[in-house]
C-alpha cells in the first residue's frame, strides 16, 4: 500500500484534492463496533454488521485499485497522524484511526489472497 493512500482527517481538516472523502458516520454500525474492546473490534471476521464489513472492504478495494481516500472522523477536530503508525492502536479512541487500521488489515488480506492465487491457485488464511 502506498503510504499516501489513506489519510485520517478530523472535523476541521481539509480533504486532499486528489482523494475520495469518506465519513465514518456514513458506515452503518461501524462506530458501535469500533467502540468495543480492541480484541473485539480488531477481529473483522467476528463483526456481525454486514454493512460495516462492506464499508471497510469497499475502502480496502478502492485503495487496492489505486485510489486515495481520506477518512473523516467526527471525534477529532484535527488529526496529526502518520498512517501505518498503529503501534498504540489498542489505546486509540479515534474512529477514523481505528477505521484506517481495519482497512489496512483487510487490504493486507486482499494482497495476500491475490499473491497466493497467482502462485498456486489456492488461498487459505
Amino acid at each position: 500500500m502506498n503510504q499516501n493512500s489513506v489519510k485520517t482527517i478530523g472535523i476541521k481538516d481539509e480533504s486532499r484534492k486528489n482523494s475520495y472523502l469518506v465519513s465514518v458516520n456514513k458506515a452503518d454500525g461501524l462506530k458501535v463496533i469500533l467502540n468495543r474492546d480492541f480484541d473485539d473490534w480488531s477481529n473483522f471476521d467476528s463483526w456481525q454488521s454486514i454493512s460495516a464489513q462492506q464499508w471497510i472492504f469497499s475502502r480496502a478495494m478502492e485503495i487496492y485499485r489505486g485510489m486515495k481516500i481520506d477518512i473523516k472522523c467526527d471525534c477529532c477536530e484535527y488529526i496529526d497522524f502518520i498512517q501505518n503508525d498503529f503501534e498504540n492502536i489498542r489505546k486509540e479512541k479515534c474512529f477514523g484511526k481505528k477505521s484506517a487500521y481495519m482497512i489496512e488489515k483487510v487490504l493486507d488480506e486482499i494482497v495476500l489472497a491475490k499473491s497466493r492465487r497467482e502462485s498456486d491457485g489456492t488461498y487459505s488464511a
